[in-house]
């Protein structure tokens, strides 16, 4: 955690955002860098703020986890070729939304799904958000951060460097990386085992160790 963050202007977080060029890099490297990083809900008093502790690549056309295998062009999986930079949301169970940045250039569908977040300001929002009364498993999980952090389907296709919802480049990034494999892809034959998670070590807000 960055030493006396909660005490950051949304201003000084803006001036390390990351850039559109930085999100047009393939998925594992982004994956591995967003560790550390920070997102960042700007709403006024009421700035919602996470840790990235844990992301997943997602490969694209070759990858038979991803949406996009075989390069198939659906409703849903439509934002995936975009250029990179843009979030990719949807709804699991009918109520928890997983949320991705799309990466890489524009018609290679690479993206990078945030498993889970540390919780840093904005905390009281998030349990009511949640409906919890203490930190434990608030942002623990997929469904559980982005519903900490009110994101919904509205979220689709929007820009993740825009003044109000972005991510900031960590400052002091002290902390080992576990590199194993992606969670609930049973259903891929070829791809299931490549070791495309990675997560902050002895983190608690991992979702899975």
């Amino acid at each position: 955690m960055l030493e006396g963050l909660r005490d950051f202007k949304i201003s000084t977080l803006r001036k390390r955002m990351r850039t559109k060029h930085f999100f047009l890099n393939q998925a594992p490297y982004v994956a591995y860098h967003l560790l550390g990083d920070y997102i960042v809900v700007a709403k006024g008093r009421k700035n919602l703020i996470g840790e990235i502790v844990e992301t997943e690549a997602y490969l694209g056309i070759e990858d038979d986890a991803s949406h996009a295998f075989s390069g198939k062009l659906t409703s849903r999986n439509k934002f995936l070729y975009r250029e990179g930079g843009i979030i990719y949301v949807y709804l699991i169970y009918g109520k928890f939304w997983c949320f991705n940045v799309v990466v890489s250039r524009k018609g290679d569908p690479q993206a990078v799904f945030i498993r889970a977040i540390e919780p840093l300001s904005g905390i009281e929002i998030m349990k009511k958000n949640r409906g919890r009364k203490s930190e434990k498993n608030l942002t623990n999980g997929p469904g559980r951060w982005t519903q900490a952090l009110g994101i919904n389907g509205r979220f689709l296709g929007r820009s993740i460097t825009s003044k109000d919802f972005f991510i900031s480049a960590g400052v002091c990034k002290k902390f080992s990386v576990v590199k194993t494999k992606r969670i609930g892809i049973d259903y891929a034959v070829y791809c299931k085992d490549l070791p495309l998670r990675y997560y902050i070590k002895n983190n608690p807000f991992v979702s899975v160790k």
